[in-house]
């Protein structure tokens, strides 16, 4: 639409400036072609974590199917899906059922007599699916549905099929006594939140295979160009994403769009991105170099006192520290103490990616494993050597009346350097440190560092991702950084909400539960003086607020005069 009408009549056109190289809708429509296909790879790899699942809820449907009626039992799964947001376990399901059942949801309710009807239009594999069972209230259309299924006028089994968010007791409340003994109850457990982020990590992190194609419209040279390249996401993104997920959402929905936000920002912002970078031998082979030395360093940090939860938090690590593995807290004081055992252990599990990836040190390695074998041998040479030569210095000391005081000093660093030839244990700690500190750094380096992954590297800013989600407990946060206000005569209604959170996080260093009296004599001293208005009133307006948000709760349910803070920010400066 290029025009449009305005209440006196009058045309104006809507034509705005086109930005260059972007003059119709192709960019937009292959963009999100290309970013379906992302998505896709998502949802391959949650399609592979929901799969023994998924495969054993459709065993157990298809076992019930080749049944026949005679017994009264309904054979009913209850499934927990507390971490499917964004993921459609059921379209899969259905895909692996071949079949189209009846799905009955709180947004799309459907009558018992359509039920009915439903079960009758359908073949021998009768499916029915009822998602959201804790807004399901009414027991009277529950116990309909029950009655129905058990109807003897159906030849084969009607397979039911129940979603609940958490709590698997609420199964045994909401039907009536009755209608629960009428069900076969299976219970199932799709994966845990932890797992679910931990395969979206892997889909968008450190996947070498994770292919995207990005068509490209010239204007002068009507020249389409399809680069397929890799996306590869820095530290800070992979950082907020698995924050967003763990502690806002659990929404792999929101996931989805913060990268697909964040994609489009780049593409617009950089019109190189993603252009001449084809998959090459070099660059494929750094990220599955990475791949590969991550799941190793992941191995031979367990059961350290700091050690990661699973490997893409390791990753996360390294990409936001560049100093990784030269900090004195890192992985290097707690190898410098393994036995020679463990070093040998460890150089084992090395050789075999270092000969494939990393050539150059695979002749240290070896080098290496032949003296930490060969120790004590070492070790009984240079006895011998050096009692060859305390004996030559013995005699020579003999023979000499007086020995001056550089002399005996230099006897006693012979004697220490000595000691020290003999240690060979440490030295070899030394060594092995060092060479395994090298070939880690060198493997596992930060994205950002490199420059062959600039031109495919997708960057996370603070604004867009606030663009998807903002940010309620950060943005007040940001208010009362700032210098406290001075008591002022406004014309115009204040932020009461930042002086009570303000007096709030004053009262906290003092308090557990915080009275209630107490904050309101302290936000006074925040507030200025308003016309018409109860101190009392604006604080209690701003308590319901807060709570709201989610960041206080009364003390208990017997006593609401106190308050508890649930989230307290780790930014703010007292």
């Amino acid at each position: 639409m290029e025009y449009c009408k305005f209440h006196k009549g009058k045309r104006k056109t809507l034509l705005g400036e086109c930005v260059e190289g972007y003059e119709n809708n192709s960019f937009l429509n292959v963009f999100n072609k290309e970013c379906d296909k992302l998505f896709s790879q998502i949802d391959c790899e949650l399609d592979k974590q929901y799969g023994t699942v998924l495969s054993d809820m459709a065993a157990f449907t298809n076992l019930c199917w080749k049944k026949t009626s005679n017994m009264r039992a309904i054979p009913t799964m209850v499934v927990r899906c507390e971490a499917a947001d964004g993921y459609d376990f059921i379209r899969s399901l259905i895909k692996l059922l071949n079949v189209k059942p009846i799905c009955i949801s709180p947004s799309k309710t459907i009558s018992l007599h359509d039920v009915y009807e439903g079960l009758n239009k359908m073949g021998d594999k009768k499916f029915v699916i009822l998602r959201q069972f804790e807004c399901f209230t009414a027991p009277k259309y529950l116990d309909g549905l029950i009655s129905i299924f058990t109807d003897p006028v159906w030849e084969k089994k009607i397979v039911f099929l129940i979603t609940v968010a958490i709590d698997f007791n609420i199964i045994f409340v909401r039907f009536s006594q009755e209608s629960f003994w009428k069900l076969d109850i299976q219970f199932y457990c799709l994966p845990a939140p932890k797992y679910i982020l931990q395969t979206v990590s892997k889909a968008v992190a450190v996947n070498p295979t994770n292919h995207v194609g990005i068509r490209i419209e010239h204007t002068q040279a009507v020249l389409r160009k399809l680069a397929n390249f890799q996306i590869v996401i820095d530290g800070f993104l992979h950082k907020e994403l698995r924050n967003r997920f763990l502690r806002d959402s659990l929404s792999i929905s929101e996931v989805k769009r913060i990268l697909k936000v964040t994609l489009l920002h780049k593409m617009l912002e950089c019109k190189d991105f993603g252009q001449d970078v084809a998959i090459s031998a070099e660059n494929a082979t750094l990220l599955t170099m990475y791949e590969t030395f991550l799941y190793l360093l992941h191995e031979l940090t367990t059961d350290f006192p700091n050690q990661a939860e699973d490997v893409y938090e390791l990753h996360n690590w390294i990409q936001l520290n560049r100093n990784f593995f030269s900090e004195k807290e890192g992985p290097y004081s707690i190898w410098i103490t393994w036995s020679v055992d463990e070093m040998l252990h460890c150089l084992q599990k090395l050789w075999t990616p270092v000969k494939k990836i990393a050539r150059c040190y695979s002749k240290e390695i070896e080098v290496l494993l032949a003296d930490l074998r060969d120790a004590d041998n070492q070790k009984n040479d240079l006895l011998k050597q050096l009692s060859k030569h305390h004996h030559e210095e013995a005699a020579a000391v003999g023979s000499s009346k007086r020995v001056s005081f550089h002399e005996m000093q230099l006897r006693l660093r012979n004697k220490i350097a000595h000691k020290k030839r003999l240690d060979l244990v440490h030295q070899n700690h030394q060594r092995f440190v060092k060479l395994l500190t090298q070939i880690m750094s060198k493997a596992l380096r930060c994205f950002n560092d490199i420059p062959i992954l600039e031109k495919k590297l997708l960057t996370g800013r603070r604004d867009i991702l606030d663009m998807v989600f903002p940010s309620f407990s950060s943005n007040l946060e940001q208010a009362l950084l700032l210098p406290k206000c001075e008591k002022q005569d406004y014309s115009k209604v204040q932020m009461d909400i930042c002086f009570a959170y303000r007096s709030l996080l004053d009262l906290s260093l003092e308090y557990v539960n915080i009275p209630v009296p107490v904050w309101l004599a302290k936000f006074k001293k925040y507030i200025a003086k308003m016309k018409g208005i109860s101190p009392v009133l604006r604080l209690f307006r701003c308590i319901g607020e807060l709570e709201f948000m989610g960041i206080l709760k009364p003390a208990s349910d017997g006593n609401r005069n106190k308050v508890k803070i649930l989230y307290l920010p780790q930014s703010v400066a007292y």
